[in-house]
């Protein structure tokens, strides 16, 4: 992976937030809380820092900004990321219909596929902690690892103060709820 001058080339990878005017959008969503229609609510003079703080306390106003993820990624990969799907991620992946394609189906696992998932922050936030967790499949939390360093190098403050956020469960809960543990969390964070 390169990063450098703020951006990061990891091959197919692309985020796009497909909410036009996310800051004006949650503006209105989140001044109707207070019983106005105001879109220009929030004024923040740190836009990533306002999104950071938003995400944090999971502001249920904040799932009005939608985003998308393609890549292209193995088959068993996207297996894995479809079975993350707190906050209701809405997937596309790639057919495989010989009817479509014209080829026969194939049994290989590692085939790539054209992927795309739509989430909100939450769900995005969701989905990385449970497949940051070192019992998620490697090839599948690698995945995940590089889109959390490719939001970071983004020039967009929302996916800078997502990539941010982005934690194992346990790092988030300061705890461990799987049945069997990876050991992480006895081993690194309970242990400071």
């Amino acid at each position: 992976m390169d990063c450098s001058n703020g951006q990061c080339n990891i091959s197919y990878t692309q985020f796009d937030i497909t909410t036009a005017n996310p800051l004006k959008v949650f503006s209105k969503f989140s001044s109707v809380t207070q019983g106005k229609y105001d879109p220009s609510f929030f004024q923040p003079k740190d836009l990533e820092a306002f999104y950071k703080k938003h995400m944090m306390a999971n502001h249920s106003t904040l799932r009005c900004i939608h985003f998308i993820v393609y890549d292209m990624l193995p088959k068993t990969v996207i297996n894995q990321l479809l079975r993350a799907t707190k906050g209701h991620p809405q997937p596309e992946v790639e057919t495989s219909r010989p009817d479509n394609t014209g080829k026969e189906r194939s049994n290989d696992p590692y085939e790539l596929k054209a992927f795309a998932q739509e989430h909100t922050a939450e769900s995005f936030l969701l989905m990385c902690q449970q497949r940051l967790c070192y019992r998620t499949e490697e090839r599948t939390r690698k995945v995940v690892e590089d889109w959390v360093v490719k939001l970071g190098c983004s020039t967009e403050p929302f996916f800078r103060a997502l990539g941010s956020l982005c934690v194992k469960a346990c790092e988030y809960k300061n705890r461990c709820d799987e049945i069997h543990g990876c050991g992480y969390w006895k081993s690194t964070i309970d242990k400071e």
